[in-house]
């Protein structure tokens, strides 16, 4: 993941003479670290295999942005339930080869069948598409004005009023729970095990919030604007003479 460098992995690995390697990750910013290591193992001259899972991963992903770096094995395993299956396979000196070659054989047609899909989607060109922007009026009168322009701080933002604007079904699908709030709650696969998961982190949240465990600080501004071709350019005030 994110919070073990790539350098660290390699070399544990070298030096425990690792069967294979894994990588887990709950967070996007995981995926970007996953195909760095995957390319750092081809670049190292590794022939390893490599599994990927966590909730932020899929096997079109795997297949699209990760596997084209390292060639000698790159497997998505759906959940750690299913690891042991794979892992089983991969030590098998009878069938990891056909295992391999057959997962492989299933991200070319998952890379061919993304591709296809974005070719197939026509772009119109962009003088076409610039003749289709809405065409407004704009009057004076007609356009609020912010109580300020500029920069305004907040040390201590209210926690109750961040709590209202949490968004849940990130955070099931950490936890493997596929769905979206608060429907998940009906799904009768997973709905028990997501209410009891969210009320659970509602009585941690309202500890968080009632004992002040966190301080939440922010930032927000106004700034004027204008249309510059197909750019929009901010200025430090309505005078409109320094841009940002």
């Amino acid at each position: 993941g994110v919070m073990v460098p790539c350098d660290k992995i390699l070399k544990a690995a070298r030096e425990e003479n690792v069967d294979m390697i894994g990588l887990s990750g709950l967070i996007t910013p995981s995926l970007d670290e996953m195909s760095h290591v995957a390319k750092e193992m081809h670049r190292g001259g590794f022939d390893l295999p490599l599994l990927i899972g966590g909730a932020t991963t899929s096997r079109e992903h795997t297949a699209v942005k990760i596997a084209p770096g390292y060639e000698m094995g790159t497997l998505h395993v759906l959940d750690a339930s299913r690891a042991v299956g794979v892992v089983g396979k991969l030590l098998s000196e009878n069938g990891r080869e056909d295992f391999i070659a057959t997962n492989t054989t299933l991200q070319d047609e998952l890379r061919e069948k993304h591709y296809s899909k974005r070719k197939a989607k026509p772009l119109l060109p962009i003088a076409k598409v610039r003749s289709l922007a809405t065409q407004i009026d704009w009057r004076a009168e007609d356009i609020p004005q912010p109580e300020f322009t500029g920069v305004r701080s907040e040390d201590d933002f209210s926690l109750e009023t961040l709590v209202e604007f949490i968004d849940w079904s990130p955070f099931f699908h950490a936890w493997e729970l596929q769905g979206r709030y608060p429907k998940i709650f009906d799904d009768p696969a997973v709905g028990d095990k997501a209410k009891e998961l969210f009320d659970d982190a509602k009585e941690l949240l309202d500890r968080i919030v009632g004992e002040k465990l966190f301080t939440a600080k922010c930032a927000y501004g106004f700034f004027p604007a204008n249309r510059i071709g197909d750019d929009v350019e901010l200025f430090t005030d309505v005078t409109r003479t320094k841009r940002l």
